[in-house]
């Protein structure tokens, strides 16, 4: 019977992953153009995408209220994409939630207003960011949408359920060797590399972290060496890390494990993460590979994301 989830991992079928369901967020909208008033309320978020955390991680909405900016389209009639360049030189108003418990839903249930007058009424964009809350209170974006304010009419408060799309900017990748040893009950992290990372300007060294959860618990936790800031490493030449990250996990356990892998950078006396890979030994394709080839090392790169750490 301790084998039941090799047997299960060898043969041709795929063990399905779970599907993930977009956010949506609840929200609703109202101008009042005799006073030159938008109002807004943020309900709540639902479909929240949590991921595991080291520390007790609160979340916030932030909303940046940007009037003026164009929205015209490309000659071959795409809608334009605006940067946080564009934004920050409109001078954005920026409105914050008070912090919450993360949940599958999140409520905030936070009302807001500004000034908009109506020749600016049509070039009015509000971006919504919903963000998890690191050790140093700062915002880390998981989700993200812009709304022009005269896409419905809102002539007095109307709800809407909004599609929430998770953030996903291209701040790193990561190639990892994976190996399990079923004598020794080990799981093995070996020789990362790191390339393309977004570092801070203040960044002096990097690292990497591996954080190994079952049942949603953390278990252990491993670091790499720590090296000196190369520019290799906002590259695609990369930077090498030879530590092994040793895991040891028993077989029993094995369907119930997620290891998460941070990268992180040293911006003075903190260390700031760069960004995340979570891989769960069921549904990850690198593990399933990795559980069926025993003894093998399985090598793939990843993409980080943003995480609160």
């Amino acid at each position: 019977m301790m084998y039941n989830w090799m047997e299960r991992l060898s043969d041709d079928a795929e063990v399905p992953t779970p599907r993930r369901v977009q956010p949506c967020l609840s929200v609703a909208f109202e101008y009042v153009e005799a006073e030159n008033e938008f109002n807004f309320y943020i309900r709540n978020v639902t479909n929240y995408p949590i991921s595991p955390t080291l520390h007790k991680t609160e979340s916030r909405a932030v909303m940046h209220l940007v009037k003026g900016i164009s929205r015209k389209t490309s000659v071959m009639g795409w809608a334009r994409t605006i940067t946080w360049q564009d934004i920050k030189e409109k001078d954005p108003f920026t409105y914050q939630t008070l912090n919450v418990v993360r949940a599958s839903t999140t409520i905030y249930n936070e009302f807001f207003t500004c000034k908009v007058a109506p020749r600016e009424f049509k070039n009015t964009l509000l971006r919504i960011q919903i963000c998890d809350i690191d050790e140093f209170d700062q915002n880390v974006i998981v989700a993200e949408m812009d709304y022009w304010i005269n896409t419905h009419i809102i002539s007095q408060f109307t709800q809407f359920e909004l599609p929430f799309p998770p953030f996903t900017p291209d701040i790193g990748e990561i190639e990892l060797h994976m190996t399990y040893l079923p004598t020794s009950q080990r799981l093995i992290l070996h020789y990362s590399t790191v390339t393309n990372l977004k570092l801070d300007e203040s960044c002096s060294a990097i690292f990497i972290r591996g954080v190994m959860f079952v049942g949603g618990r953390q278990f252990e936790r491993h670091h790499s060496e720590t090296r000196r800031r190369l520019e290799n490493a906002c590259t695609d030449d990369g930077m090498h890390f030879t530590h092994k990250l040793i895991f040891d996990l028993d077989r029993k356990y094995v369907p119930k494990a997620e290891v998460i892998i941070h990268v992180l950078q040293v911006v003075g006396d903190k260390h700031l993460v760069v960004g995340q890979v979570s891989l769960s030994m069921l549904h990850s394709g690198q593990c399933q590979q990795m559980l069926k080839s025993l003894r093998t090392t399985i090598s793939r790169v990843h993409r980080l994301t943003p995480s609160a750490g």
